[in-house]
């Protein structure tokens, strides 16, 4: 009766440590690889997406843009399959980026970097000079 009892209670420990830590999809990393746009088409980069419990960490390498200043940056965002538009973050030099989501990758799969002006319109310019797709790294 006590080993039936033990194995259950193990049973119960291996579902619990399998929700806890995500075996299964949803829980991350994801990665997204960056191509070029005719905005600037010696472009490219990869992110990293992680899970914490503030959210999504997004670790970002862009290469061949050129730093911008003077009231210009770039953007990072997230889009979802019905067109749901989310900024992730802005940065002035794409080398060793992170941003952060606060929407999931398994539903925001759309990665895209535009570049944008500090104008006071809080909407995307559209001006996208990376595109990817994030998916799970497995």
């Amino acid at each position: 009766m006590l080993g039936v009892a033990a194995t259950a209670a193990a049973a119960v420990v291996i579902v619990f440590a399998l929700g806890a830590f995500g075996s299964s999809s949803g829980a991350g990393p994801f990665r997204a690889a960056l191509g070029p746009t005719p905005s600037a088409p010696g472009a490219s980069g990869e992110a990293t997406l992680v899970k914490t419990s503030s959210g999504w960490r997004i670790e970002l390498d862009a290469r061949g843009l050129p730093r911008l200043d003077g009231g210009r940056f770039y953007e990072a965002w997230l889009r979802n399959a019905a067109g749901v538009l989310v900024p992730v973050g802005t940065f002035n030099d794409g080398r060793k980026v992170i941003l952060w989501a606060g929407v999931p990758p398994t539903e925001f799969q759309a990665f895209t970097i535009t570049r944008e002006r500090a104008d006071g319109n809080q909407a995307s310019s559209g001006e996208r000079v990376l595109i990817g797709t994030v998916t799970e790294r497995r």
